[in-house]
């Protein structure tokens, strides 16, 4: 697990993704984040858990700096609801500042935790909306999302809600085509540039090393599986009782999940044996 957290830092610190919200960028994307929570918040199933509730429980889950949860509970906020907001990634450095930015922001302490998203059944707590912002799905391959949706299962309410940010990457490839070499991001101080070097049969990954030419960073490799629209929709419905889109820009949507079904639980998913054969 520690390699891993290294790895993503690693990642995050090439990867040109507006994160940090005391930047240009990541302020602009907060913003927009702003009015994609209004929108959500606008959901029929959303207002009918609001009309129950003297305090909200929100877990982020793979939320980084915690933009979309920090913009969730201020959205929630300025309508007069009581927010608990949980920030919860495997980047100490990403939580530190989401943990400053959510006090900034909302007047009030966030709390924020390191912890595996596949691992969240674990926490002493039940929350009432699990969200996964900032288009993560990526870096879940379909056997790790399995575990992913089994343990929100667990951790949320009965009339809970799991909220996704999802674009369809399907259709950009089937549109615009595979970059077996493709330049990511390109300033006068960076260059970022992105490398196809493998696919795994088993996990359906594919796998990129990534670089940044004018600061000569060390290159890290990640695994990234590639998700479309319609089949991370269709495994919420597998473990929920309903699913609903709202659509936010071109093919990204916020995908819903209504009422944990909590049929399969993380203590039966062990080890397949495809996996001791590799």
């Amino acid at each position: 697990m520690a390699e891993f957290q290294e790895i993503l830092s690693r990642f995050y610190s090439i990867f040109p993704w507006a994160e940090d919200p005391y930047s240009r960028e990541g302020r602009k994307r907060f913003e927009k984040t702003l009015k994609f929570m209004e929108q959500l918040v606008n959901h029929q199933w959303l207002r009918n858990l609001l009309s129950k509730r003297k305090i909200i429980r929100v877990l982020e889950i793979c939320g980084g700096t915690g933009i979309g949860g920090v913009a969730l509970a201020k959205i929630l906020m300025d309508k007069s609801i009581n927010v608990y907001l949980l920030i919860t990634d495997l980047r100490k450095e990403a939580l530190n500042i989401a943990k400053k930015w959510g006090f900034e922001v909302l007047s009030k302490e966030v709390d924020t935790l390191l912890i595996d998203a596949r691992e969240v059944h674990k926490l002493d707590c039940k929350f009432d909306i699990s969200l996964l912002y900032g288009l993560s799905t990526p870096h879940f391959n379909p056997w790790d999302i399995v575990k992913l949706f089994t343990s929100v299962n667990e951790v949320l309410v009965d009339d809970g809600l799991f909220i996704i940010d999802e674009g369809d990457r399907r259709y950009t490839l089937l549109t615009q085509g595979y970059k077996h070499v493709l330049a990511e991001y390109s300033s006068e101080e960076r260059f970022v540039v992105s490398f196809h070097i493998g696919y795994d049969f088993v996990k359906g990954s594919i796998k990129r090393t990534y670089v940044d030419l004018i600061k000569q960073t060390k290159p890290v490799t990640m695994e990234l599986f590639m998700w479309g629209l319609a089949e991370v929709a269709a495994l919420t419905w597998v473990f929920f009782e309903d699913v609903d889109l709202v659509k936010l820009e071109r093919t990204r949507h916020f995908i819903i999940g209504y009422k944990p079904r909590k049929i399969l639980t993380p203590e039966h998913l062990s080890e397949p044996l495809v996996f001791n054969r590799v």
